[in-house]
């Protein structure tokens, strides 16, 4: 169960909680709805079912939102698809030297690096169907 601390964001009790006049109590099991109000708790919340592919789940202060993505959001997550991308091929640019003999995987890796620079062409930036490098013979 997830509870608010003075409307902030709702998470797991802690494991002590602090009273008004200092006083502390632990074991967040034995907590009652009295001690958790007093300490300014409120609750509890469950974080509704959605969608991680295509919505978000934000707290307005009182409550769950589920909402689609926005443009910025999808924007920063295709910036970091394009980022692992670029990791996976700086990754694989030893395949494309010419003095390496990779013999009949030259084009199995060829093929593996046109996959990733293809990445950007799927629809969704939260599921992104990662091709998988060859392995070596």
């Amino acid at each position: 169960m997830l509870y608010s601390h003075h409307n902030s964001t709702p998470a797991p009790l802690p494991d002590r909680i602090r009273f008004p006049d200092g006083s502390t109590r632990t074991d967040a099991s034995t907590f009652t709805a009295e001690e958790l109000e007093l300490a300014g708790f409120n609750g509890p919340f469950d974080m509704p079912d959605c969608d991680p592919l295509a919505e978000t789940v934000d707290w307005d202060g009182s409550a769950f939102l589920v909402r689609p993505y926005n443009d910025v959001e999808l924007e920063a997550q295709w910036q970091r698809v394009r980022e692992q991308r670029l990791q996976l091929l700086q990754a694989s640019d030893w395949t494309q030297i010419e003095d390496f003999d990779l013999g009949a995987d030259r084009q199995a890796w060829a093929t593996y690096r046109q996959q990733l620079r293809d990445v950007t062409l799927q629809v969704n930036p939260f599921a992104i169907s990662w091709p998988i490098a060859p392995t070596l013979a």
